[in-house]
């Protein structure tokens, strides 16, 4: 029994060690942000809100992979029941990959699809959903991850809509709602500031409002106004819409990842009867990617033959994770085992890339080549720099012609610091000679004087 309940824990630490290891090389699945699919109104990048009607809400997520093998396990989780206009049930569905068709190419993607049922007592507002995704790649790896989403209920009860006296109630109110909003480019950068462009529609067809006041809103102070993040109206006749521009800007140290914002409108209707209504836009915003490295070379010099080493620093100085960070070389006459994989760099981090050449027998002289960098970051976008590197490749020397050729000449059988000690004793000697003469000399010439 024992050896059974230990087998049956190593079994589980390891299905938990495989989970873990594919999740923290990057997302395997991604949202397809581009195409509009049956059952949304618009695509992701212009801000898809799930269809809400007949008492259901319809999320429709479609999920593009490379790395993805068989179907796809979906499940939705709906928060906390307390104040909830979801009706609670267990969903979870498999869902296989298919081809859809668009005016541009035909693209191969998960449609992840789900009609949740709605409260008749529900709220108006916006109400987070998450889409939990599990799976296994090609390599026989088990991942899961997680796509959070917006449903916005605006037929439900109004929870800010103030209560007049019965007698003033009109038999309806006029109410103000966010049309449409967009982005002035396709996301908001740390650091940087963009233009919104918000249009508030009047949807009553019998009532004008007036003296409104629109004001925007970002709770985690990620994304703050410029100014005041507030707009006077004088009036918005029925059925009529205001367009509203302001601008934004992203902290330095801002989360990259989607923001919930707030558009709070207060106005009065036809009696002066104070009304408030919001709704929530999502903007996205992303961490630049630096990524810096140590300039590459390879020696001046190579010899055919040769084996040597190369090794490349990557350097993460933003706030965003890099993935799948890979080095590549394209160099005549130099060859390797294969692309360099550096893999995944924290922020704040650093990664090195090695690899060992060889070098061929097919090229001689001056070289030159390229080493391509490439990575990914948390959003999946693909970067890709291309980096010269040079060296001049020399013919191998052969050790037995060079013996012979130095046997052929008997001056290359003395080692050169030899001749030159043989030539410094001469020169001493021959000094030593001519002193001892001319002190000889010198005697004589004292002696014939003495005479």
């Amino acid at each position: 029994m024992k050896r059974v309940l230990c087998f049956f824990i190593i079994m589980l630490l390891c299905y938990i060690s495989k989970t873990a290891i594919v999740s923290a090389t990057g997302p395997v699945l991604v949202i397809d942000t581009k195409y509009v699919y049956e059952g949304m109104e618009k695509s992701y990048a212009q801000g898809y809100l799930p269809t809400v009607s007949d008492g259901k809400a319809k999320i429709v997520l479609p999920l593009l992979s490379e790395t993805v093998a068989g179907t796809l396990t979906a499940t939705v989780k709906l928060g906390e029941p307390a104040n909830s206009p979801f009706i609670f049930k267990n969903y979870e569905k498999q869902f296989s990959k298919m081809s859809f068709t668009f005016d541009s190419g035909t693209v191969e993607c998960y449609l992840i699809e789900f009609s949740l049922a709605l409260s008749a007592t529900r709220a108006n507002g916006n109400y987070p959903v998450t889409i939990s995704v599990r799976g296994e790649t090609v390599n026989g790896e088990t991942f899961s991850q997680e796509f959070m989403l917006y449903v916005h209920i605006n037929d439900g009860i109004d929870p800010h809509a103030s209560k007049p006296e019965p007698i003033k109630t009109p038999s309806s109110q006029p109410k103000l709602m966010v049309d449409s909003y967009k982005l002035d480019r396709n996301f908001l950068e740390a650091g940087e500031s963009a233009t919104v462009t918000v249009t508030i529609r009047n949807t009553s067809n019998s009532q004008q409002v007036k003296n409104i006041k629109l004001s925007f809103s970002e709770s985690s102070g990620d994304i703050l106004p410029v100014g005041t993040g507030a707009e006077y109206r004088r009036q918005i006749v029925q059925g009529d819409t205001y367009t509203w521009s302001f601008v934004v800007t992203a902290t330095a140290t801002a989360q990259s990842k989607p923001h919930l914002a707030t558009i709070m409108m207060e106005y009065e209707d036809g009696d002066g009867n104070a009304l408030s209504a919001s709704d929530r836009i999502i903007l996205h915003l992303r961490q630049p990617v630096r990524l810096e490295y140590e300039e590459p070379s390879l020696p001046v010099r190579l010899t055919q033959g040769d084996t040597p080493t190369f090794a490349m620093t990557l350097m993460n100085l933003g706030k965003s994770t890099i993935y799948n960070a890979l080095l590549k070389f394209e160099i005549p006459g130099l060859s390797t085992g294969g692309s360099v994989l550096v893999g995944t760099i924290l922020p704040g981090s650093s990664q090195t890339g090695r690899t060992n050449f060889r070098v061929g027998s097919g090229v001689l002289g001056a070289v030159s080549g390229k080493l391509f960098l490439s990575y990914e970051d948390d959003y999946g976008e693909y970067y890709k720099k291309e980096i010269p590197l040079s060296t001049s490749i020399e013919k191998k020397m052969d050790i037995a012609a060079s013996a012979d050729a130095g046997a052929s000449s008997p001056t290359s059988k003395l080692p050169w610091i030899v001749i030159a000690a043989g030539g410094a004793i001469l020169l001493a000697m021959i000094y030593f000679l001519i002193s001892r003469w001319l002190k000889l000399k010198k005697a004589r010439e004292d002696d014939e004087m003495r005479l």
